[in-house]
């Protein structure tokens, strides 16, 4: 049936009303406006809504039923507008964010903080995966921002911004006498490697600098957190591959300290939407992130 949601609206209004007139004058239309509308809408149906009268119209039963699911649904339409129009305003809504661990802790805890402070209205719901799956999730429409390691497959994505990053070598204090000097790549496997399991984004982008060097890494321990991987470190147990810029707080205490090989090539951590014109919230928080 074609039927036009304007012609929902009149039958609304006059129904309330109970008068063509009244009708036309709340909905700023002609009387003549009105009777077409709503004979085009019965017509269009095929049964019969007023009993029209000398002091106004009554509904028939066809409409008595038609009004209660048209009031329903034109409530939830207006409630989907001021939902919109809550979250144009950062009054209201929901941001939808993948990311991983380690990207959630050290780059984008801090945002999130500040954003909540700022828009304590909009409820932030966090999933957390390895950088493939917020991709991926972000593809599929169920998150409104993605966080991942570079590089990565971006199909399908828009990339909106990126945070440069660097990885190097660390060990303990206690291990450090076990190491003379600078190590070459092609020395690293004289050590224990403490390394992120392989189907990690950046265990692969490490195997293919290495493999540029003619090197393949043999890990005595692979973790899935980038935290273990320092944790390992501090406890003596060999030298881990980390990102100095997560690796802060424990190499300014002593913790770890950095292994003299080759400095690495810098990488950095992608920032995507599923396209260029971003929702507010999702607007606001990458300003909060610098972009």
């Amino acid at each position: 049936m074609d039927v036009k949601l304007e012609q929902y609206r009149i039958f609304y209004k006059v129904a309330l009303s109970g008068s063509f007139t009244a009708g036309a004058e709340a909905l700023f239309l002609t009387q003549s406006a009105v009777s077409q509308a709503i004979r085009s809408l019965e017509n269009t149906l095929g049964v019969e809504l007023f009993i029209r009268g000398k002091r106004g119209v009554e509904l028939t039963q066809a409409g008595e039923t038609l009004l209660g699911y048209v009031s329903n649904a034109l409530s939830l339409l207006e409630q989907g507008q001021s939902q919109l129009a809550k979250a144009r305003a950062l009054e209201g809504g929901e941001l939808r964010i993948g990311v991983g661990d380690t990207i959630s802790r050290h780059l984008l805890l801090p945002a999130l903080e500040q954003f909540n402070r700022l828009y304590p209205k909009v409820v932030l719901r966090i999933h957390n995966g390895m950088s493939r799956e917020a991709i991926d999730l972000l593809r599929a429409g169920r998150v409104d921002l993605a966080l991942a390691n570079m590089p990565i497959d971006e199909t399908g994505v828009c990339r909106v911004g990126e945070i440069p990053i660097h990885d190097c070598f660390v060990m303990g204090r206690g291990y450090a006498h076990r190491v003379g000097g600078p190590i070459a790549f092609d020395q690293l496997n004289e050590h224990p490697l403490i390394l992120l399991e392989g189907k990690s984004s950046s265990r692969r982008f490490l195997d293919h600098c290495m493999a540029e060097h003619g090197v393949v890494l043999h890990a005595e321990f692979e973790l899935g957190s980038h935290d273990l991987l320092l944790d390992f470190a501090a406890a003596d147990l060999g030298l881990a591959c980390v990102v100095e810029e997560f690796s802060k707080s424990m190499l300014e205490s002593g913790a770890v300290t950095r292994v003299r090989t080759p400095e690495l090539p810098a990488r950095s951590v992608g920032i995507f939407t599923l396209r260029k014109h971003t929702p507010p919230a999702v607007a606001a928080l990458l300003e909060l992130l610098g972009m």
